[in-house]
């Protein structure tokens, strides 16, 4: 009579044929790359990596006041840190009103009240613009001469330049939103033309792409799950065969 604690042939082989698919299938997990960003530096860090041939996603953190997070495959990792680095990303966000008149610092003279103004200004329509599909980076340079209450005549025009860094299939859309473009930024500064606003587009060097693995046909995978199981499965019946399988004598 067979004791209750003896192994059957075969129960053994199921576990590591099991373990043997899961060998299978590695890469299936994430690894959080980022922390703590804001959307727009999100989308800036998921345009670099689908550049780079990388898909990253992203979600927002727990909290009230939480960022979000990006994450890719977790045999991704190293070559997106690597993107991210050629491309110095995540950039620090362009400080707005909020940021430049919140400090709470000592009174400013007029020449340094509008010095921060323009600074403040300059950094919430780089903002706006970066909110634009396809836009990875944005910067507005004013020059705003104040007036001259003594000689108002002499007061030399406004100007503006913009400067957008973009994906490359993104360009045909901005070339068509350069007039939206000028009349957002000269809309925001007070008497500046649209026509005063330069618009420069310049795209974003794509690093070198690795070619995006494919996954197999579901035939092909279980396919393959069948040969490393039949495999395994083989082994462990020969060993069976020679004697050389572990079981326990019956008593």
């Amino acid at each position: 009579m067979r004791s209750s604690g003896a192994r059957r042939p075969g129960a053994g082989w199921r576990g590591v044929a099991f373990s043997g698919m899961l060998a299978l299938l590695p890469g299936c997990g994430e690894e959080e790359l980022l922390h703590g960003l804001d959307e727009a530096q999100a989308n800036q860090v998921l345009v670099a990596l689908e550049d780079g041939g990388l898909r990253g996603r992203k979600r927002r953190e727990e909290g009230s006041e939480a960022g979000y997070l990006v994450a890719v495959a977790a045999d991704g990792a190293p070559r997106a840190q690597r993107i991210l680095a050629e491309r110095e990303l995540p950039r620090p966000r362009a400080p707005g009103f909020g940021e430049v008149f919140g400090k709470g610092s000592m009174v400013p003279t007029p020449v340094e009240e509008r010095a921060l103004y323009l600074h403040a200004l300059a950094g919430e329509l780089s903002r706006s613009l970066e909110a634009i599909d396809g836009v990875v980076e944005a910067r507005v340079h004013l020059a705003l001469p104040p007036d001259d209450p003594i000689r108002p005549e002499a007061r030399r025009p406004a100007r503006a330049a913009v400067l957008l860094k973009h994906a490359p299939a993104a360009r045909a859309a901005l070339e068509s939103m350069r007039p939206a473009i000028q009349s957002l930024v000269a809309g925001a500064a007070d008497g500046l033309e649209a026509s005063a606003v330069a618009v420069v587009l310049a795209e974003t060097t794509p690093s070198i792409r690795a070619p995006v693995p494919r996954p197999l046909p579901r035939r092909w995978a279980l396919l393959a799950l069948a040969a490393v199981a039949a495999v395994i499965g083989i082994g462990c019946a020969a060993l069976a065969a020679n004697g050389r399988w572990p079981h326990r004598s019956a008593p």
